[in-house]
């Protein structure tokens, strides 16, 4: 049988669309790079935001209308799980439109659709043709941020033995890959005990440092909490082995909305860990998401936000309008509100973007 994988979302499901490539290849069947030439299609799917969903409608439509062997779709990832834990598999086909076989895999049984998954099996050997490659080292989180879907559809927490993250990256390291981008749900909340020696991906990225010395690391994504002292000494001590972007998450600038939102820091925090990092790099590069809209964002707050932003220095901003997600604490409080401009605010940080140096910072830190 033929597979074709398309992926929406973020870089941990990426890196799952490959394990996917890989595990399905291993069980002797093909994954072809035409939806028109597969027999069944998997969407690996993403539910943070409202057009994410939408783009996974769309694509669905598209291989219906274009696809004439199709066979079943496999919708596997954050956004089945949403479908099931709201109850909206009805609400779905009626969206659909289109008379088509849809099977449903969650997160936690999304390579069912291949056979049994042993978690042994969690590695991948080569990523896309890139020769920059994606290692998930963890998965889940519980933030519980008020506007986040995630932790309702990634609440496990799993954290990839020491010893298999080893393996994999050896295998990778052997197939010419010498950057390494540690991919997870949240990576701050790596935490793998080897008997009585506890690791924290600090600890990690020094075993895989210490490993492999040719290995360059490149981090994802890291809450501003998990700068910590510990992080600071390890970046100065491994300066010229860390690639020097870091996206750490804003979200807002405003103090008040923060605390709505459930993040645990404030303005000020959040620059004097930006100022720490420069100290360290004086050349790095630092993008961030920033949420607006949000409910409680007027249009004054999103300017102190905006403020914020330049006195930062930001390379980057990747700017999502607030979107309401059922279960949600902060949809229970406002339930489908937006805010009225919420576009305008969008094109705003957009523009500000292309001050900001948006075109070097998507050249030197995209995954090739």
């Amino acid at each position: 049988m033929k597979y074709f994988i398309r992926t929406f979302g973020c870089k941990t499901n990426q890196y799952e669309s490959q394990l996917m490539k890989e595990l399905i290849e291993q069980d002797g069947e093909v994954v072809v790079d035409d939806y028109c030439d597969a027999d069944f299609v998997v969407v690996n799917s993403c539910a943070v935001t409202q057009p994410a969903e939408r783009d996974v409608y769309k694509f669905i439509r598209r291989v219906y209308r274009e696809s004439k062997k199709i066979k079943k779709i496999f919708l596997v990832g954050c956004y089945s799980d949403y479908i099931k834990m709201n109850g909206l598999e009805k609400e779905f086909f009626k969206r659909l439109t289109v008379d088509l076989d849809v099977e449903f895999f969650g997160n936690e049984i999304k390579y069912k659709f291949i056979g049994d998954f042993c978690e042994s099996n969690q590695i991948i050997t080569k990523f896309f043709g890139h020769t920059r490659v994606y290692v998930k080292i963890q998965d889940g989180c519980n933030n519980f941020c008020s506007y986040c879907i995630v932790p309702y559809l990634r609440n496990k927490l799993y954290s990839k033995p020491k010893e298999l993250v080893l393996e994999e990256v050896e295998g990778l390291v052997k197939n010419g890959y010498k950057e390494i981008y540690l991919v997870g749900t949240n990576i701050g909340k790596y935490l793998y005990f080897d008997g009585e020696k506890q690791y924290d991906f600090v600890d990690l990225s020094e075993e895989i440092l210490f490993s492999f010395p040719k290995v360059v690391l490149i981090y994802t994504s890291l809450e501003v909490v998990d700068l910590n002292d510990k992080f600071f000494d390890f970046l100065k001590k491994y300066k010229n082995r860390i690639f020097p972007h870091f996206h750490i998450p804003l979200q807002s600038a405003d103090d008040k909305i923060l605390t709505d939102m459930r993040r645990k820091y404030d303005s000020n925090f959040y620059f004097e860990k930006i100022s720490s990092l420069r100290k360290i790099y004086p050349d790095v590069i630092i993008s961030c998401d920033l949420i607006v809209g949000y409910p409680l964002e007027t249009y004054e707050s999103f300017l102190k936000t905006l403020d914020f932003i330049k006195k930062t220095r930001f390379n980057w901003v990747h700017v999502f309008p607030y979107s309401p997600r059922k279960s949600t604490e902060s949809y229970k409080k406002y339930g489908e509100f937006v805010c009225y401009d919420v576009k305008k605010r969008v094109r705003e940080v957009t523009h500000l973007n292309s001050l900001l140096g948006e075109k070097y910072f998507k050249e030197i830190c995209k995954v090739i």
